[in-house]
């Protein structure tokens, strides 16, 4: 097994940033239609920048591993930065090759981030055709 998988199952058999977060300024969840995996994800953002993030949720290896890895690369980022993330970062990230199938598992974390952003921001939440849309895999 290459070092991409493993990192995908050690985070998914170690999920990191799971414990809840004391007073978080927003909290979003979002799940994929297609299987069913779900994640809620707590931010506290501090003078734009997100100072701590949890999350909880249930699914695929992909989708549970992918947001930790993801809560790994957004700690201490600038809220705006982190907004900017795109499905090739995610990719990047998640370091494994990804079939049409995975590919809602896979953006399920960013998709998250995204909205829990522009929900804190007032704005409308991103819909999958948008996010998808995106990819320039």
């Amino acid at each position: 097994m290459d070092l991409y998988a493993e990192n995908i199952l050690e985070h998914h058999r170690h999920p990191r940033h799971k414990s809840p977060i004391a007073n978080p300024t927003i909290e979003h969840a979002e799940n994929n239609p297609a299987c069913g995996d779900a994640i809620t994800l707590e931010l506290k953002i501090t003078k734009g920048k997100i100072t701590a993030a949890s999350w909880n949720g249930s699914g695929c290896a992909l989708s549970q591993a992918g947001i930790s890895i993801l809560l790994e690369k957004i700690a201490g980022m600038k809220a705006a930065d982190a907004a900017k993330l795109s499905p090739k970062d995610m990719r990047s990230l998640l370091g494994v090759p990804l079939t049409t199938r995975r590919l809602q598992c896979a953006f399920l974390p960013l998709m998250a981030l995204h909205n829990a952003l522009r929900k804190w921001k007032d704005e409308p939440t991103e819909t999958w055709p948008e996010l998808l849309d995106q990819d320039q895999g």
